[in-house]
């Protein structure tokens, strides 16, 4: 005679089947709403760099509300400093077309300078001759980008035959850049395989369409950004109003046995999450400083090195990212500069490109010797392996929102499982 289940192995049974379908279902509602997680996660690191100087403001007798709306206050006030510091050194139009065009007359330059290559660009040094097949095809591709197609051309001539007489040095100058780069395409034509390497075709009426459905689609592209990013500062300003309802919520659902380790663990978290994020803030805004200061003495325009440096400091957030982000646009800055009015004597324009590379150095070195240690301390804690292969992870998997996220859930991961296991040890729960 079969004996029947005991309600109590039919109620552990129903709990662990109610727990995997929670489970699934939080996964699969994640990944549904992965477009929401970056902006959500901006809005929760700005909350936690933020409420120490909110509670701070109300040890001073401040009003939490009044506090709350000086901290938006504050952010408006950088955020449009910034966007308009970087869009001053946005060019326009013509801008674009001047930079284009003297990119790639340097790049042609310094390249056929560096491998010794005759007029015919087909014999070069030894250092050509060991590296041109791979070099080669990169160069082709880098130059079908900067091309001009026929009708870029024809705008381009007419802008620079617009400018006054003062400024008609200067557009000789990129008009001869421009004719320039067009023997240097005509002389790669032959090994490229191309017909018409200088000018690109514009396509006629067939490549007509898809600008206007380019532009047609811009609008939705915007309302789209718009409306998956306005969810950070609603966050944002709920996080930073909050008092401690959402901890208390989220402890009315630990059973009593386990609500004190519930508690400290929880603490543990907050603490560890709170610090890392408040100190990688105040290391990206000191690494940008840096930067700014350093490649302005070096010679580079004070509007540059602003948007240089925060486009380092934002680049900081993602480990080693940083370096690599100000020595990239150092170097494109010195690839294009034509004057140099350095702060040093000893920087010349053709060791220019040395110095910004010695100033960016000196910044990452600043960094990790003296910011890293003192700001971020030991809020991390993690191997420098780990660091690598979580970011290199987190990219795979999910892009550069994998990568922004990579090194804060590493951090959360490891809090959680040392402080469970101490807690839950010390309280005989394991």
């Amino acid at each position: 005679m079969t004996r029947a289940p005991s309600p109590t192995r039919v109620g552990v049974a129903t709990k662990y089947v109610v727990s995997a379908a929670g489970a699934i279902l939080a996964a699969y509602l994640v990944w549904g709403l992965r477009s929401l997680i970056v902006p959500g996660f901006v809005g929760g690191l700005l909350a936690y760099i933020c409420r120490p100087l909110v509670a701070r403001l109300e040890r001073c007798r401040i009003p939490r509300g009044l506090a709350v709306g000086l901290l938006v206050l504050l952010f408006g006030v950088v955020t449009l400093v910034s966007l308009n510091s970087v869009r001053a050194a946005i060019p326009s139009e013509a801008g674009m077309l001047e930079l284009r065009v003297r990119a790639l007359y340097a790049l042609n330059h310094r390249y056929q300078a560096l491998m010794g290559l005759d007029p015919s660009w087909n014999r070069g040094n030894g250092l050509y001759r060991l590296t041109h097949r791979d070099l080669d095809p990169l160069m082709d591709r880098v130059s079908e980008v900067l091309a001009f197609t026929p009708d870029e051309r024809a705008q381009f001539v007419a802008s620079q035959e617009r400018l006054t007489n003062a400024a008609s040095a200067r557009s000789n100058r990129l008009l001869d850049y421009e004719r320039a780069n067009a023997q240097a395409l005509e002389m790669r034509a032959p090994r490229t395989g191309r017909a018409e390497p200088a000018t690109k075709t514009a396509g006629g009426s067939p490549s007509s369409a898809p600008p206007t459905s380019v532009a047609k689609s811009e609008p939705a592209g915007l309302g789209d950004v718009l409306s998956t990013w306005i969810i950070a500062p609603l966050i944002f300003l709920f996080l930073v109003w909050d008092t401690g309802r959402v901890k208390r919520g989220l402890l009315t659902a630990v059973p009593n046995r386990l609500f004190e380790p519930a508690l400290a663990i929880l603490g543990d978290v907050d603490e560890a999450l709170g610090n890392y994020v408040r100190g990688i803030f105040l290391e990206c805004c000191a690494l940008g400083l840096t930067v700014i200061v350093f490649t302005a003495i070096v010679g580079v325009p004070l509007r540059w090195a602003i948007a240089i440096g925060i486009f380092t400091g934002a680049s900081n957030v993602v480990p080693y990212m940083g370096f690599a982000a100000a020595l990239l646009s150092g170097l494109a800055y010195a690839l294009l500069a034509e004057n140099v009015h350095p702060l040093l004597p000893l920087v010349t324009a053709e060791t220019f490109a040395i110095w910004v590379v010695v100033a960016v150095a000196l910044a990452e070195l600043l960094k990790n010797v003296v910011y890293e240690p003192i700001v971020l301390g030991g809020a991390v804690k993690l191997h420098p392996l780990a660091v690598v292969l979580g970011v290199v992870g987190g990219a795979t998997l999910c892009g550069p929102a994998g990568m922004f996220l990579a090194i804060p859930t590493l951090t959360i991961v490891r809090v959680l499982v040392a402080s469970s296991a101490r807690h839950l040890k010390a309280y005989g729960l394991v």
